[in-house]
């Protein structure tokens, strides 16, 4: 999130700010003061503090917007090739972050709680105006309700590009009527609502676009997302962002982050499929081997049996090798490996072929 927006942000709430910023020595103060070693004993130490899942969620909010300072540092140097673990834990020993430290912080907090969270990623609108800068906050389940938060928000705002911490309570537990006024999902599975609101309405604020009844069955469609794997998810949400009008910068600019993580998993799948297939092949070869020697010394010395279960069994994992290798779908680049590795397959099924 750019240092724009936290201004925004600052300027539109600075009212509550001063209402809010000002905590007690009780047992609140207390907590947000707390300097745990790990974010587990954190968890356990809200815990201990507090017995309801609201109470608990709630005050993992407040320790996160306390002690959590935003740094522009993180935000110019995070690489995408940490993953949302490394930069939660990032987050919590450093103490500064980005969206993805606050929010991934906090829903650590609440899962190592037993409170179901998810990532929510999309961008904002304050004072009028549409950041297109991916943003990413939390959605919670609490007494079988779907409510938001922004523990990014929720800390402080950058004022003349220097973080000002100031704790503010109207991002915590948002209703997603309350939350589609500032905060868009790039996903309308996140929105919560029964006709989500299109990226057109967002933007050109005409709110009456919607997916009408395009969650009819919402807890059923959330289950279902659930079961997928990360990138049946990501493909998920870029089927539903293709449906729609998508020519704005934000959607422009996750529908490429989407392509671009599709196809890094597509190589990276390809890449595990082509060693599967390479370690297989080589237990082929060394199946084969294994009869080859014992055929040569049966010949030799006319003694000893010949090994014909190893020439069946590099039989079998040679037709293995090739159902695997068709199956692949390769990308350009794994194209050459992929026909290399069929060729010396070919050869090899035609030796082995040869001596049954």
């Amino acid at each position: 999130m750019n240092s724009k927006l936290f201004l925004l942000s600052f300027i539109l709430y600075w009212s509550s700010f001063l209402l809010t910023a000002q905590q007690s020595d009780g047992a609140a103060g207390k907590l947000n003061r707390y300097q745990a070693s790990s974010i587990k004993a954190l968890a356990e130490k809200i815990k201990l503090s507090h017995s309801q899942p609201q109470q608990r969620y709630e005050a993992a909010y407040q320790w996160v917007a306390h002690n959590i300072r935003y740094s522009l540092t993180e935000s110019n140097s995070q690489s995408r090739s940490l993953s949302q673990v490394e930069i939660t834990e990032r987050a919590f020993l450093r103490r500064k972050a980005v969206c993805e430290g606050y929010a991934g912080l906090l829903d650590s907090l609440a899962q190592l709680m037993e409170i179901r969270t998810a990532l929510v990623s999309g961008y904002t609108r304050l004072l009028g105006q549409i950041d297109p800068t991916p943003h990413v906050w939390l959605a919670v389940q609490l007494d079988g309700k779907w409510l938001l938060s922004d523990p990014t928000f929720g800390a402080g705002a950058m004022v003349n590009n220097k973080f000002v911490q100031e704790y503010n309570p109207d991002f915590l537990l948002v209703t997603p009527e309350k939350m589609i006024r500032s905060h868009m999902p790039y996903d309308p599975l996140w929105q919560f609502l029964a006709s989500p609101v299109t990226h057109e309405g967002f933007i050109l604020k005409k709110t009456h676009l919607h997916w009408k009844d395009y969650y009819r069955h919402h807890a059923d469609s959330l289950r279902h997302f659930f079961q997928l794997d990360q990138n049946e998810q990501y493909q998920a949400e870029y089927d539903r962002l293709d449906r729609q009008p998508h020519q704005y910068e934000a959607v422009v600019l996750r529908m490429n982050f989407l392509i671009q993580a599709l196809e890094i998993a597509r190589h990276n799948e390809t890449v595990k499929l082509i060693n599967h297939i390479s370690a297989t092949f080589n237990e082929a070869v060394g199946a084969y081997n294994n009869y080859a020697r014992s055929f040569n010394e049966q010949q030799r010395q006319e003694k000893g049996k010949v090994k014909l279960s190893e020439l069946q069994k590099a039989a079998v994992l040679l037709d293995s090798c090739e159902k695997m290798l068709l199956s692949g779908r390769y990308p350009p680049e794994l194209i050459d490996e992929a026909k290399t590795i069929q060729q010396s397959l070919f050869e090899f099924q035609q030796k082995v072929r040869d001596a049954r």
